[in-house]
């Protein structure tokens, strides 16, 4: 059996109907969460934001390329040729090898932080949420799993969620699959369980902008638990996994 997500449903809840996703969000589509439970989920599952990390100045960020043992052992290997030899040529270039390579490192997490920084530029913050029963304007940061959104041509998605209603709807999701044109997405749609984002029509993803048309959504995945929040997870820590002066990645 596939591992369930956060709120008890299958991975691919984009492959199941609507209803069935309704039934194990446990919420009636046609009045939205009460408050009362809305309030209960959100305590449980947080805000929908992106988490932000205290950060780190950028003497530091630099500093902290050196700390990797391959980077140590080069340096006491260019002190130890020094010492022995009592020639530059050798110490010299370990030295360069490794400032560069600590530049380098430096550099792709200063540019992976103005990726995250434009990412929570991107969120959205209000959103049109059936909530007892009646359409509200809400703080964004406060929807939560089972929620009903509505959208417009001009909204962007707040939050990851099944379709179960639209009209002439299409959505622009270049910032998760990097196509430009814009997709259609029929609430009705049969898609298999395996297929790639990019081809997920009956879903919508946070960030991502709705051109045309108008949507029900019912929100599945809020703040770092969807699509948009892997990203940014992988982007706050881009170097972490990465071999020094080697280029390779761990998995």
């Amino acid at each position: 059996m596939a591992p369930l997500t956060s709120v008890g449903l299958p991975p691919s809840w984009h492959a199941l109907p609507a209803r069935e996703v309704a039934d194990g969000l446990d919420v009636d589509l046609s009045s939205g969460l009460s408050s009362a439970e809305a309030a209960r989920r959100l305590a449980e599952y947080g805000p929908n934001r992106l988490a932000e990390a205290p950060r780190e100045p950028g003497w530091r960020a630099f500093l902290r390329q050196f700390q990797d043992l391959l980077i140590v052992i080069l340096l006491v290997a260019a002190v130890v040729s020094l010492v022995v030899s009592r020639e530059w040529e050798t110490p010299v270039a370990i030295v360069v090898v490794v400032l560069l390579n600590a530049t380098i490192g430096f550099v792709q997490e200063s540019r992976a932080e103005a990726a995250l920084d434009a990412l929570r530029q991107m969120t959205v913050t209000t959103a049109t949420v059936r909530r007892d029963g009646r359409l509200v304007r809400l703080d964004a940061e406060e929807l939560v799993p089972g929620d009903v959104v509505v959208l417009a041509a001009g909204d962007r998605v707040p939050a990851d969620g099944r379709l179960f209603s639209t009209s002439s709807l299409e959505v622009q999701e270049s910032v998760l699959t990097g196509e430009a044109l814009a997709v259609a997405k029929p609430a009705d749609a049969t898609v298999g369980a395996e297929v790639p984002l990019a081809d997920r029509v009956t879903a919508v993803y946070m960030n991502t902008a709705v051109t045309r048309g108008r949507a029900e959504v019912l929100v599945t995945d809020t703040g770092m638990v969807g699509e948009t929040g892997r990203i940014a997870d992988m982007l706050h820590k881009p170097s972490r996994g990465r071999h020094r002066c080697s280029g390779r990645s761990t998995p």
